[in-house]
């Protein structure tokens, strides 16, 4: 309503300001003809008198006033001053007290306007020819023209007030047309200020820009309760897999305290306590990994050599793999160099290789090849020999904590492949989960920029 009401005001101002200038325009233009006629009368007028009167004894003649509109001649005043200032003649109503010429300080020829009595009169003061220092001030009154004047400021002040009464009118009207979308997204920003994440824009205006402007808002709001939903999901899963290794390690030292035991009863519920206790400190790493890997996105980054990092990924991972008797082998491009952010690229690596080895089944292989596709990118693809993942799990097997129905038995904390995807993405790449050829097993492709490409295959 404020946006509405100000541009209104702005319209109407503007309004105002060039309807006041075009009609004191035409009311100077009018007014400056009409004056400019009866100089001319007035002018002719005293002139002929002036030229008459040394052979009429300095006296007037009885040639009508000045015709200077359409209501014909006007009443002829006049006063011819000799030299000395004296009045040599003089016409009504100058002649009750005629007025002295030092009153009088025009110009020759020059018309001007003067009151006697309580007229308002216009005239002008003309040398008569051959005496120089006598003159002739010849007047007519201005009643018709101020009559005019005032008839037509009054007519264009009421003409006036009703534009500018309509202009306003139709300046709201216009401007409510034109504020109603940002009315309307304004409405929808305060309602999901306020925590109303339904609230959507869904915009028809005609115009463009500001219908694009309400789609995207709409997407932005249905991506913010997209991200809320998966806030509450994600908090709702971490404190689930928070409890269960909590709720283990609080049974295990309730149970130690509860009754004596011999040292191999201490060391056995010490050991349960401890592997309660590695759990919790493997969710909160991966928590704390995967908000980092979230919020990286910018900073400093340092070369790494490719086939270093799937090297090291393969080593800290092994123990897992002989303890499952998997077989990982290699087929890595050598000389590439790629950016990392303080040993996140192996860390990528070590979860998706770790995930298929899990999925693997005992003497199953894992399969790591590189593909340099272009100078700017590098595709490692990781494949294992277990079931695959169903198609009911490809859209979620991303998400934190999401565990497919086959894999809940499988130790883990369910972050692994969620991590790995947020830091390649804050490195400019992506991990995606891709069809095998053979149609068994998984196949996870990561892509990463390119910093160096050099010439070499290791194996």
């Amino acid at each position: 309503m404020k946006l509405r009401l100000r541009l209104t005001l702005t319209i109407a101002v503007m309004t105002a300001l060039a309807m006041g200038c075009a009609f004191a325009a035409v009311h100077s233009a009018f007014v400056g003809l009409q004056r400019r006629q009866l100089d001319e009368a007035i002018l002719g007028i005293a002139r002929a008198e002036a030229a008459e009167a040394p052979s009429s004894g300095f006296h007037f003649s009885d040639r009508p006033g000045p015709a200077a509109n359409d209501v014909g001649p006007l009443a002829k005043y006049g006063i011819i001053y000799d030299e000395r200032g004296a009045v040599l003649a003089v016409t009504s109503p100058f002649d009750r007290a005629p007025p002295a010429r030092e009153s009088f300080q025009s110009l020759a020829n020059v018309p001007f306007d003067f009151r006697f009595d309580s007229e308002h009169l216009r005239g002008v003061l003309v040398p008569i020819p051959g005496y120089p220092t006598r003159v002739v001030l010849l007047a007519a009154g201005r009643e018709d023209l101020d009559g005019d004047e005032a008839f037509l400021a009054r007519a264009m002040l009421l003409a006036f007030a009703f534009a500018l009464a309509w202009a306003t009118f139709v300046a709201y009207w216009i401007a409510g047309r034109l504020t109603r979308d940002h009315v309307a997204i304004a409405r929808v920003a305060r309602r999901v200020a306020d925590g109303d994440l339904a609230a959507r824009v869904a915009s028809n205006s005609p115009d463009p820009e500001l219908a694009q402007l309400g789609h995207d808002i709409d997407e932005m709001v249905e991506r913010l309760s997209e991200l809320m939903v998966a806030q509450r999901r994600f908090t709702a899963h971490a404190a689930h897999e928070l409890r269960s290794p909590l709720t283990a390690l609080y049974g295990e030292l309730q149970q130690a305290l509860r009754k004596e035991r011999d040292s191999d009863g201490y060391k056995k519920a010490i050991t349960q306590a401890l592997h309660a206790t590695k759990r919790l400190r493997t969710v909160a790493d991966d928590l704390l990994v995967l908000a980092s890997a979230q919020h990286e996105e910018g900073t400093p980054t340092s070369p790494l050599s490719l086939g270093q990092s799937l090297e090291e990924a393969c080593k800290l991972a092994q123990d897992q793999a002989v303890e499952r008797a998997v077989v990982v082998k290699i087929t890595a491009s050598e000389g590439v160099l790629v950016s990392e952010r303080h040993g996140d690229i192996t860390r990528l690596f070590r979860n998706v290789v770790e995930n298929a080895i899990r999925h693997s089944p005992p003497r199953g292989v894992v399969r790591i090849e590189t593909t340099v596709s272009s100078d700017v990118s590098v595709d490692i693809v990781i494949s294992d020999d277990g079931d695959g993942v169903a198609p009911a799990d490809r859209e979620h097997i991303f998400e934190p904590f999401y565990r497919s129905r086959s894999a809940r038995t499988i130790e883990g904390s369910g972050l692994g492949l969620g991590i790995a995807r947020e830091i390649a993405r804050a490195h400019g790449g992506d991990v995606r989960l891709d069809d095998s050829p053979s149609g068994a097993g998984a196949r996870f492709v990561v892509r990463l920029r390119v910093l160096g490409v050099h010439q070499g295959r290791r194996s």
